[in-house]
């Protein structure tokens, strides 16, 4: 069953090739870091967001009257602010990480199926991303002295962030005529710092990505 769906699957891409509906898009992700470590929770951590890019391409294929298989290829930065304190003194964290990213969407559509008219869809699947570079900056306050350190991480070193990210989408959205808003919530799944991704049997720590997009397409 499994080989026939894999064969299959192809064949009825490009069978819809030819119909399929190309969208350019772009916007920002209001992105947000959780982390925890050996010293704190993530309840002890104050999380604040940063503002990054999102642009790339979305093709379109439908199959039936409101099922659309939405592959994509976008840029979009990822990061986010966090604060704790410990021992007398503030740490504050901010990451910025630029990914390639390959969201698989599987979207129902509702209304404007050729690009005419008022629209409605929802959509979830699985992304996968690829970092391009990233860096972090650490300011350190202690009895009024501040220290900061910044470094860029190297993904081909063990000991630093991985390059590879996963994980989830679920998206909402409106279309008129040939424009399209879509407002998506992006969950990391991969531990960036660890092999041990859901931390259960260790104290290593751990660091996800979060986001919420707001993107503005064109349908040609």
């Amino acid at each position: 069953m499994k080989k026939s769906i894999l064969i299959l699957l192809p064949v009825l891409l490009l069978a819809n090739a030819a119909r399929a509906q190309v969208v350019v898009k772009a916007g920002f992700n209001i992105a947000s870091i959780s982390e925890e470590n050996d010293n704190v929770s993530r309840d002890d951590i104050e999380n604040r967001s940063i503002v990054g890019p999102v642009l790339g391409l979305a093709l379109g294929f439908r199959f039936g009257n409101v099922l659309v298989f939405q592959p994509e290829l976008l840029y979009s930065q990822s990061g986010g602010r966090n604060t704790y304190n410990i021992l007398g003194g503030t740490t504050k964290t901010t990451y910025r990480i630029n990914y390639l990213e390959l969201p698989l969407l599987a979207k129902l559509q509702l209304g404007n199926r050729s690009g005419e008219g008022l629209g409605f869809h929802i959509a979830a699947g699985p992304w996968m991303g690829y970092a391009l570079n990233g860096k972090s900056k650490v300011a350190v306050t202690v009895g009024g002295s501040t220290i900061i350190e910044e470094s860029k991480y190297n993904f081909d070193d063990e000991d630093d962030a991985k390059r590879l990210n996963y994980g989830l989408i679920g998206a909402a959205g409106l279309s008129f005529n040939s424009l399209i808003f879509d407002l998506r919530y992006n969950y990391g799944l991969n531990n960036l710092l660890d092999e041990d991704a859901d931390n259960n049997n260790d104290n290593n720590p751990v660091l996800q990505t979060r986001g919420v997009a707001l993107t503005l397409g064109y349908r040609f």
